[in-house]
């Protein structure tokens, strides 16, 4: 055989193993792009945060020493019931968040498609997290912070100060765990798309059942 030929099927034999993953990273960003979509529209629903205890924002110690203060906060209207105040801003902050997270999905290199189509059943969110996690944040701090704006809880300096908080510091906190509530959302999509993806009616998921 001569040199010519080898080359020509080595690069046939690299096109096929190519199309694959291609194919597959296309597959893993639609499936992202759907689990985000429907992350968001539940979290999006009044009480979706405050709702669930895996994601429900609730300030460090707020249970503890700084319950019978909240308490008596909240009571004098002080801080307009801070804790749904926080749930609610995500809320609005998720209702608002799909163009940042399909931006992120559509930027994605997926370059280990093959090793995130098998990565367990959050292998593509956990990826998305960990590559965009920063850059995601970053783009829904501006939404929370409105959010919290209109709810009352930063005009209020003097009692965020009295619990040891402060605009910032209150604004970040309830950023991340935003984020983190929408991951973790995206997560359970995605591991449902997993188990039964002919069930979504996009055949492009058949691939990543295991």
């Amino acid at each position: 055989m001569t040199p010519r030929h080898l080359l020509a099927l080595g690069t046939l034999a690299l096109a096929v193993i190519a199309a694959p993953v291609h194919a597959q990273g296309n597959s893993i960003k639609g499936m992202l792009g759907n689990a985000s979509d429907a992350a968001l529209d539940k979290l999006s629903q009044p009480g979706a945060f405050s709702a669930d205890s895996a994601i429900k924002i609730v300030l460090p110690g707020q249970a503890e020493k700084l319950s019978g203060l909240m308490k008596l906060t909240d009571k004098a209207g002080l801080t307009n019931d801070i804790s749904g105040s926080l749930n609610h801003a995500a809320e609005q902050a998720a209702s608002e968040a799909k163009p940042i997270f399909r931006s992120a999905i559509d930027k994605a290199s997926l370059n280990d498609a093959v090793t995130i189509a098998m990565g367990g059943n959050t292998g593509a969110t956990d990826y998305l997290k960990k590559t965009s996690g920063p850059e995601i944040a970053a783009k829904l701090l501006p939404l929370v912070k409105a959010a919290l704006d209109k709810s009352g809880v930063l005009k209020n300096a003097s009692t965020l100060s009295s619990i040891g908080w402060d605009e910032k510091k209150l604004t970040d906190y309830v950023t991340g765990k935003t984020s983190d509530g929408i991951f973790t959302y995206v997560g359970r999509e995605e591991t449902k798309m997993r188990a039964d993806p002919m069930s979504t009616g996009k055949e492009m998921l058949k691939g990543l059942k295991f």
